[in-house]
Order: structure tokens, then sequence, then C-alpha cells
């Protein structure tokens, strides 16, 4: 698999870079967890979770999406939202480049979180 050349800012050329297994895929911002600074990482999400690492090469870690809570952020016109995995009390928050992407990516959550067989009985309600 080729890797996408990246601009300077680290997006992609393609608005939706998603592979043809339909997952989706790409760079969000994340919050990190001690220094609270926004980082670019790379994104998709694979058997329920959503994997993360500083590139395509590298995303090892995961957020388990089954029964976790998805928020939309509030405040100061940001686009953003957070997922706190279920029986956890870390949020990540995650932050897309555009209105159009965030939904898609809500969207794939939400239909990760439904496709899984291990999913609560919790609605995915999407804003």
């Amino acid at each position: 698999m080729a890797l996408e050349s990246a601009t300077s800012n680290g997006t992609t050329d393609e608005n939706h870079p998603e592979e043809s297994d339909g997952r989706k895929k790409g760079w969000l911002f994340k919050k990190t967890h001690y220094t609270k600074r926004w980082k670019m990482m790379w994104f998709h999400i694979r058997d329920a979770q959503l994997v993360y690492g500083f590139n395509e090469k590298s995303a090892e870690k995961a957020i388990n999406l089954v029964g976790a809570k998805v928020e939309m952020l509030e405040g100061d016109g940001k686009l953003g939202w957070t997922v706190t995995p279920k029986h956890s009390t870390r949020s990540f928050m995650l932050q897309a480049s555009t209105a159009e992407e965030q939904q898609a990516w809500m969207s794939a959550i939400c239909e990760a979180q439904l496709s899984s067989e291990q999913h609560s009985s919790n609605a995915c309600v999407l804003q």
C-alpha cells in the first residue's frame, strides 16, 4: 500500500482517504493526554476499534468503540467530539478539519459500533 503525500500541515490531498474496503481512515487532530495540545494523528477503524498513531505505519494504539459514549464538543465554534470507552473515565478528544469530515467520521464510528457483534443496546444518534 502506498502512502499518500501530505502537505506541510500534514493533511492529505484527498478529503476522504478511504480505501476500497470502505473502512474510514485519515488524519484527525487528537488532544494529547498530558500536554493538552492538539496533534495530528492517523486514524482508521478496524474491528470496532478506532486505531491511531503518528502515521499509517505506526497506528497501533486503539480506542474500543463497543459501548463507547460519543459526544460533540460544545463551545468556541471548533469542530470536535469526544469518545469515552465503556467502563473508562478517560475521554479522547478528536477534531476534524471540516464539518463534512467530522460528520463522515461520526457516521463511521456509529456504523462500527452497530456492526460489532458485541455492541450494546445503546442507539447511535448523530446530530
